[in-house]
């Protein structure tokens, strides 16, 4: 039998959420001021340990370790060429440590900065940013 879509399973019953990956990735290591996201690459074990324990705990939604993987934020840590490649990841990580039940959910953060005319990111550059990564979160 198949798992109920996620609007049917939330009409049945409450479903526990995971908690903060930015602090779990801190204490499993990543230096300050790091690019934790880049961890889905570069220490995949390490984003799938922390996911299980809240898979353990009980949790049935997992958010993709990807709240700040638009190109715009990973461009910050020379990270940006990896952009839908870190997305991806982030979801096949969150989908393997619930196995066959729960759901990943994308995890879509703020760029990161203030847009014209306040700040210096064009509108546009900030649509294509989110665009990119939501096209790889749902690839994923």
């Amino acid at each position: 039998m198949s798992q109920p879509t996620l609007l049917d399973a939330l009409r049945e019953r409450v479903l526990l959420g995971d908690g903060a990956m930015g602090t779990q990735v801190q204490n499993a290591g990543l230096e300050s001021g790091g690019c934790g996201e880049a961890w889905n690459l570069d220490h995949p074990e390490r984003v799938l340990m922390i996911q299980r324990r809240y898979v353990e705990a009980g949790s049935d939604v997992l958010l993709s370790h990807s709240f700040g993987a638009c190109r715009i934020m990973l461009n910050r840590h020379g990270e940006g060429e990896r952009t839908a490649e870190i997305n991806r990841a982030a979801v096949r990580i969150a989908r393997q440590a619930l196995g066959e039940r729960g759901y990943v959910l994308g995890d879509i953060g703020p760029f990161g900065g203030l847009m014209e005319p306040y700040g210096d990111v064009a509108p546009a550059d900030v649509e294509r940013a989110f665009q990119e990564q939501a096209r790889a979160l749902v690839e994923g």
